[in-house]
């Protein structure tokens, strides 16, 4: 036989015809080929039981002849599932990898889904590679649980990450099993971490701060505290603020309207500028800009040239480091205390849930500190940022 390489499937489906051994134990004996230890291994079955010869080899004969058509069908008694169509780990793992290209491509996944899933799949593979499976049926439930222990635990990634992990191998799975690939989905069982139990990393930013760090920008940034304001007041989410176009914003009005395309929640929706921070974008010449130029591009200036939302985090470093702001405070923090400092100031929790596109009040009064609200207009409001 030839030295066994991992990968080569038509050696996998090699195995022995059974046969009967008649001795002091009687039993059919055959030979079939075990991906685990990578060698031919002896299958034992015993027909002691049968009391009469005669019968026990009668029923030799059958057992023997079924073996054999199962077998030839490419049955293994080593793997859990027939493997008439044996897969390769890092065939199937190419092949979603070239669907979620063409996802992408086509207009059906957006370029952060993409970076996502993508990132996945590397790091994936990356642990196949310390934790070697070389087929499909080998992913199973068990080493799926091993794969989220080793995001959650050994990677120091926090419980959210591990969440996401989890969604993400439900999806190749799922994608694995429409393409028959698998039989079931081993994700199928595996409990998400309760959200209750989830801690957010990213705390509200006192509104003192807020203002050290409004005037430091007014200074220093002005370009990158309109990003700060809008989603600040706003509450517009960094990847949605790189789509964002001068064209949408209606001065007069003082509204933006983000279409479907462009919002993380695929629904078209008007959202309220305050006063001030149009007046800002105005003092920045925002607005001479053509139309169809994105509101940040090279340098958070209007251009042509869309950019990736890790500017925002590469701007917010350098004011971190230069008013020594805690790690909890995040640039996504402006959003939280945004919300935060709206409730507190007495606007009506449904209309802060519109601005912030929440999809129900219970999202909106998470924030709240339980004050009472009435129904100021988000139009003239005045916060710290």
């Amino acid at each position: 036989m030839l030295p066994y390489k991992h990968g080569n499937t038509d050696y996998v489906k090699q195995f022995t015809l059974p046969v009967l051994r008649e001795s002091t134990e009687w039993y059919i004996e055959f030979y079939a080929f075990d991906p685990a230890q990578g060698k031919l291994r002896r299958k034992k079955i015993k027909i002691n039981r049968i009391k009469s010869i005669g019968r026990r080899r009668a029923y030799a004969r059958e057992v023997i002849g079924r073996i054999t058509t199962q077998l030839q069908r490419g049955w293994n008694p080593w793997i859990a599932q027939d493997i008439g169509e044996l897969h390769l780990f890092d065939d199937v793992c190419d092949s979603y990898e070239r669907y979620i290209d063409k996802m992408y491509s086509s207009g059906n996944y957006r370029k952060e889904t993409y970076v996502g899933y993508k990132s996945y799949m590397k790091n994936l593979r990356g642990y196949v590679k310390e934790h070697p499976i070389y087929y499909m049926y080998q992913m199973d439930r068990a080493y799926l649980v091993t794969f989220l222990d080793h995001i959650f635990i050994d990677r120091d990634n926090g419980g959210q990450t591990r969440n996401n992990y989890l969604s993400w191998l439900g999806n190749f799975c799922g994608w694995a099993v429409d393409k028959s690939y698998l039989t079931t989905r081993p994700t199928d069982g595996i409990p998400f971490i309760d959200r209750k139990h989830l801690k957010k990393k990213r705390q509200v930013i006192p509104t003192n701060v807020v203002k050290q760090i409004s005037v430091y920008l007014q200074q220093n940034d002005p370009y990158f505290l309109l990003a700060c304001q809008l989603l600040y007041n706003c509450f517009i989410r960094p990847v949605e603020m790189t789509r964002l176009r001068v064209g949408w914003f209606n001065i007069k009005a003082g509204t933006i309207t983000i279409p479907a395309d462009a919002a993380k929640n695929r629904e078209t929706m008007v959202v309220t500028v305050p006063r001030r921070v149009l007046a800002h974008a105005i003092e920045l010449g925002t607005f001479h800009a053509a139309s169809q130029d994105f509101l940040f591009s090279i340098d958070l200036r209007p251009g042509d040239h869309q950019v990736d939302p890790v500017i925002f985090r590469h701007h917010w470093a350098v004011v971190r480091r230069a008013l020594s702001l805690r790690p909890e405070w995040q640039f996504y923090s402006l959003k939280d205390t945004g919300i935060t400092e709206m409730l507190d100031r007495n606007i009506a929790s449904i209309a802060v849930r519109d601005q912030a596109r929440h999809s129900s009040l219970a999202i909106t009064e998470v924030y709240t500190r339980h004050l009472q609200r009435a129904n100021d207009q988000v139009l003239f409001w005045e916060g710290s940022l």
